[in-house]
């Protein structure tokens, strides 16, 4: 008797252990159309694809008004400002969706590489050269937004960057609040959906 209870405990262990396994690694999923306003904390200003709207391939990011209603006030055009972000730390455009927020180069690391719209690298690899994705990102608890390759952070063109069409670019992560060159309030916080507390 005490045999089958040990059995039976340990396949409820293993197929709660599996559930869960599961579980993690299902990427986070937003209703159709919908998405997350990635918004910079200094300039109030959003992450957005350049274009109206920007769907291409190696379409430059850059700082711009956050278009909350969903649409282009230029053009009535839907909004290329929201973004899916799954648990392996792909961060993807809503309105083309298979396009990822990615680094120039393959991999890109550099600091002052250029951050653009490309396709998913989502088997963690490039496809061009095999080299390990540039692409994958952590949400820090205090804002900032780090590359999983680079260890570098998303970063506005400028110190601070606050003007719209201010290019996004990857450079050294400012943790300690304060541009090191010039001593100004760091430009590299990001609040997801409008608010100051990362959702991932």
């Amino acid at each position: 008797m005490r045999v089958r209870t040990n059995f039976f405990s340990t396949l409820i262990i293993v197929v709660l252990s599996f559930t869960l396994l599961l579980f993690l690694t299902k990427e986070i999923s937003y209703p159709q159309g919908t998405g997350l306003f990635i918004k910079n904390v200094v300039a109030s200003k959003c992450i957005d694809v350049t274009g109206t709207p920007g769907k291409s391939n190696g379409s430059p990011l850059q700082l711009w008004d956050c278009e909350l209603s969903g649409t282009n006030s230029d053009n009535n055009s839907k909004t290329d400002q929201q973004w899916k972000i799954d648990r392996k730390g792909f961060i993807r455009n809503v309105l083309s969706d298979k396009k990822c927020i990615d680094v120039l180069g393959a991999p890109g690391q550099d600091n002052g590489s250029p951050l653009q719209l490309w396709d998913c690298e989502l088997s963690g690899f490039n496809s061009d050269n095999g080299e390990t994705t540039d692409q994958q990102w952590k949400i820090e608890r205090n804002g900032f937004i780090k590359n999983t390759n680079s260890k570098k952070c998303i970063d506005v063109l400028g110190a601070p960057g606050q003007d719209n069409g201010s290019p996004l670019q990857l450079w050294d992560c400012e943790l300690s609040g304060r541009n090191s060159e010039n001593g100004s309030i760091t430009d590299q916080i990001w609040c997801i959906t409008g608010r100051c507390e990362p959702e991932v």
